[in-house]
């Protein structure tokens, strides 16, 4: 049949028909290309996306972390502020390149310098030693496995390895030392006269004056422009949920049973024969040979513990010989694991070759894996269930009140009384914020902008903290009004005095300063002036009783020539000046330092070079890759 048809669509109409497929196969092609790509990532290094949950996630735990040290009430908002968000998503992209140049260098990082990463984190070790039961409980309140949590620091200790051998090179000289201590340990005399234009005599200004600076100025005297704004706020910690039966309960846990598995843990202890993976063969012999001696030891009736105290290698278990307590199949050198799991209680197994040497390991207990019993988890459980009840009944809200937004952009009253939410009110405040919700840089930005302020719809829903939002609309719009010359007046006046002090004062100083170039002493000014100078003898930089706003420029004043004192006018934050006279500069003596003082600055010497090689580093490799940040989805 198909012959047939070919044979009888042949000439003209055979490409009439050929043309008319063409054109859709063609536009359907073509039609790939126009369509919009949907794009999520806030930033792009060479070819890895750096995902908004990946931003996220890091300002989450910055969130956490400023709660902790400052309380659960503190004002956090600046942790959303696009500044902050922006310095964030620089530490990912830099530890992002990093990660790839470690890559690119081939740096593995060794089982044993993971596990040791892991075992000194404090929060697995609430006695002060680390806790396999403690370990497990937090890494499940994060969502994790350990082998999810072993991946991301594995990762973290990559993107640090050349940093660290960066940093393990960096040195300093003795002369280097010998610098910093004459430069350290200097000490300056001098004496100072402060001047300030509070303190200057100047006559009230005149009616002609305060009149044409009010009329130069009205506008910028005007009350600030207000708002009030009408508000929904939906939280999800504030939802009511009902409370769960015990029924709900227990099918929970029957539905979650996987996460309350307990995999079978043995409590272990080893001695560790260090030898370098890259040794020689010798090296690696003579390791073995030591080994296989310790387990003849052991064997012949010593204590494991006790060789251990003695012989190993691990400082991290050493002293309490060799204990590794319960230990998880994964958490360790694979070769080590599949040795362990092997044994049986009570055995101590031949030397097992792993990363950072030979192994004696031995089982002394195991615990079969198990699963933790409902009564034991059930508080845990209804308080998941309630959250996840909240964050359901919380997300539903906020899709629904966005679309009844979405329906009535012009009023809040309308969505407030459908979902049955609250609808508030706030004070008036300016652009500079108020109170409560007026404090939150997002409601501020929003409740000023063109969308709102202007066009009068509510605006998106703003992020007040986790699973807070609000959405605002300007019930009130208070224009800025003039106010009259006699409402201003103190201000007025005020201004212009401080004009005429601070040039007065300028004018004042100016003069002294020429006097004293020329040669006139400080004492001579000060007795004029009916001031005492205020004398420094022999003070250090970091001085504590003396005015850091001084001290710190009269140490980057030249050094005065001999006999000559250096006088000059400081001018110091504020509407204060000072006269100074520098009289002596002396170098501090390195040999008269301490040896804690050398190894002190020999440590802040090599940090400060630690530092700056790094930053060279990271950006070299800015400057190398392919870096695009979405600005528009911070």
């Amino acid at each position: 049949m198909l012959q047939t048809i070919r044979e009888k669509l042949s000439g003209w109409i055979l490409i009439l028909i050929m043309g008319m497929l063409l054109v859709p196969f063609a536009l359907f092609g073509i039609n790939n290309y126009f369509q919009a790509q949907v794009e999520n990532f806030v930033a792009k290094v060479n070819e890895t996306e750096i995902t908004q949950q990946q931003l996220q996630e890091r300002l989450d735990l910055q969130r956490r972390q400023m709660r902790q040290m400052l309380g659960e009430d503190a004002d956090i908002g600046f942790v959303d502020t696009v500044d902050n968000k922006r310095r964030v998503l620089d530490a990912l992209i830099d530890e992002e390149l990093r990660y790839q140049d470690a890559r690119a260098a081939g740096i593995e990082v060794p089982a044993a310098k993971l596990q040791a990463e892991i075992l000194a984190i404090d929060a697995f070790k609430p006695g002060g030693s680390f806790d396999q039961d403690t370990y497990v409980a937090v890494l499940r309140n994060m969502s994790m496995t350990p082998a999810m949590f072993q991946q991301r620091v594995l990762r973290d200790l990559s993107a640090r390895e050349i940093v660290m051998r960066l940093n393990d090179s960096a040195f300093v000289t003795e002369g280097e030392i010998d610098a910093w201590l004459r430069l350290q340990n200097q000490t300056r005399s001098y004496a100072t006269v402060r001047l300030r234009a509070a303190d200057e005599t100047v006559p009230a200004p005149s009616e002609d004056e305060i009149v044409k600076d009010y009329e130069a100025r009205k506008d910028a005297l005007k009350t600030p422009e207000m708002v009030t704004l009408e508000y929904v706020e939906l939280k999800a910690d504030a939802i009511e949920v009902a409370t769960p039966s015990e029924e709900d309960l227990k099918v929970r846990y029957e539905d979650l049973k996987d996460r309350y598995v307990v995999p079978e843990q043995r409590l272990a202890s080893h001695i560790l024969v260090e030898v370098s993976a890259d040794a020689d063969a010798d090296a690696q012999k003579a390791a073995l040979t030591k080994a296989e001696q310790l387990l003849k030891q052991i064997r012949d009736g010593k204590d494991f513990a006790e060789v251990a105290k003695a012989n190993s290698d691990d400082i991290g278990s050493k002293e309490q010989g060799g204990d590794l307590g319960w230990v998880e199949k994964g958490a360790n050198d694979p070769a080590f694991d599949e040795a362990l799991f092997k044994l049986g209680v009570g055995q101590i197994g031949e030397p097992v070759l792993g990363a950072s040497g030979y192994h004696l390991i031995q089982l002394r207990e195991v615990r079969p894996e198990s699963r933790r019993p409902f009564e034991e988890v059930r508080a845990e459980i209804e308080s998941e269930y309630r959250r996840d009840e909240q964050e359901s009944r919380y997300n539903d809200l906020a899709g629904r009140l966005v679309d009844e937004i979405h329906r009535d952009p012009q009023s809040l009253a309308g969505p407030a009384e459908k979902l049955g939410i609250e609808l508030k009110r706030s004070a008036p405040f300016a652009r500079t914020g108020g109170a409560d919700i007026a404090a939150n840089p997002g409601v501020l930005e929003q409740a000023f902008s063109e969308m709102v302020l202007e066009r009068g719809q509510t605006s998106d829903l703003i992020d007040i903290a986790k699973n807070h939002v609000v959405a605002i609309r300007v019930a009130e719009r208070i224009a800025p009004e003039p106010r009259t010359l006699e409402q201003v007046r103190p201000e007025v006046e005020a201004k212009l005095r401080l004009e005429a002090q601070r040039k007065q004062l300028a004018e004042k100083v100016g003069a002294l300063e020429a006097r004293m170039l020329a040669g006139e002493s400080l004492e001579v000014i000060a007795k004029e002036l009916g001031k005492t100078p205020e004398l420094a003898d022999a003070v250090v930089r970091t001085a504590g009783n003396q005015d850091p706003r001084v001290l710190d420029q009269v140490f980057k004043l030249p050094r005065p020539a001999v006999g000559a004192p250096l006088r000059k006018a400081l001018e110091l934050v504020g509407d204060e000046r000072a006269l100074v006279e520098l009289s002596a500069v002396v170098d501090g003596d390195p040999k008269a330092a301490e040896k804690e003082a050398r190894d002190a600055a020999r440590t802040q010497l090599v940090a400060q070079w630690r530092e700056s090689e790094t930053r060279a580093y990271v950006a070299a490799l800015r400057k190398q890759a392919q870096v695009t940040v979405a600005e528009d989805r911070l």
